[in-house]
């Protein structure tokens, strides 16, 4: 027979003793509905389990790179542990309870010289199969990538924040802007308010200048009435006093019905030109340009919101008395000086 023939051989039968050991279906060796409670190998699982897992860390594969005396120790070791398990499978109810125990106790003993054996070609199965330059390098182009990735995600991360920071300056301009210029719906709900507190108002006057019409008209004929007519003097005293004294009553409230409506008609103004100013402010502080600019612009435009203003109801109007010089807001501006 030639080497290679005898080499052949000795692969095939290592490869089928390795492959029995390491297909062993470990469910079968129980065998609790042959021998029942006393006698099944239940305990003979585990062990055999642990045993026939250490088979299976060694491929198949790796048995052509052998040399044969290795290979004739795997053939060897493995038929004796498929031996131990292959006798408790011949295991038959009528033999003695020691003879059982013995067996466990061999499939039990079996771990150690096993692993003794093929540890040494286990190691080398996992070093043939494992490329460990190959997971270098790979390991290291993860590495590389990771780390490009990171620059890329940091660079990214600093654009957005760029552009994050712009619009949240972007959104406190305009809430800013809209902070203020939302002020003037106080403003606009007080004009609303008055104006319509001054149309209630108009409407009593009107009725009550009507009243006063028809009342004045009335006291023409009052006196014919046959039950007026006065007698005496007496009689034509008190009922001129009569006239009088109505006549001058509905003559104030009327009076004073067209107060109210004038007084609601101009706070209705004011507060109108105030929510005007308000909201009309911003676009003038853009336009005036220089921060001393913006700052005149603020300063008339809060004079213009706070200072009484001339809205033709009233009867004195104190809109120029309050007004901000020019000359006084602008900053650096020229003050008059007293000679001595």
């Amino acid at each position: 027979m030639s080497q290679d023939a005898e080499r052949q051989k000795y692969i095939e039968q290592s490869k089928k003793s390795l492959e029995r050991m390491q297909g062993f279906d470990v469910t079968t060796l129980p065998r609790v509905d042959v021998l029942g409670t006393a006698l099944n190998f239940t305990d003979a699982v585990d062990p055999a389990t642990r045993l026939i897992d250490l088979y299976r860390q060694l491929p198949g594969e790796v048995l052509d790179q052998l040399p044969n005396n290795f290979l004739r120790t795997i053939q060897q070791q493995a038929d004796n542990d498929f031996n131990l398990l292959d006798a408790i499978l011949k295991f038959e109810p009528g033999m003695p309870k020691a003879e059982r125990d013995a067996r466990i106790i061999h499939v039990t003993q079996a771990y150690d010289p096993t692993f003794q054996q093929l540890h040494p070609l286990i190691s080398y199965a996992v070093r043939k199969s494992t490329d460990f330059s190959k997971l270098e390098r790979e390991a290291r182009s993860l590495i590389q990538n990771v780390t490009d990735r990171a620059t890329e995600l940091q660079h990214e991360l600093e654009k957005r924040k760029k552009d994050a920071d712009a619009i949240l300056q972007a959104v406190r301009k305009v809430a800013e802007e809209q902070g203020v210029s939302q002020q003037a719906i106080y403003f606009k709900n007080e004009a609303d308010s008055h104006d319509r507190e001054s149309t209630i108002w108009l409407k009593r006057t009107v009725w009550l200048t009507v009243g006063l019409t028809v009342y004045a008209a009335a006291t023409l004929v009052l006196h014919k009435i046959p039950f007026l007519v006065p007698g005496n003097l007496y009689d034509t005293i008190q009922l001129a006093a009569s006239k009088i004294l109505i006549f001058v009553t509905i003559s104030y409230f009327l009076i004073l019905s067209a107060k109210n409506y004038v007084a609601h008609r101009h706070n209705s103004v004011v507060n109108r030109h105030r929510q005007n100013a308000l909201a009309t402010y911003t676009a003038l502080v853009k336009a005036g340009g220089e921060e001393a600019s913006r700052d005149v612009v603020l300063a008339k435009a809060a004079d213009c919101i706070f200072s009484p203003q001339s809205t033709g109801f009233a009867r004195t109007e104190g809109g120029e008395g309050g007004s901000l010089s020019l000359v006084n807001v602008a900053p650096g501006g020229v003050r008059p000086t007293v000679s001595g």
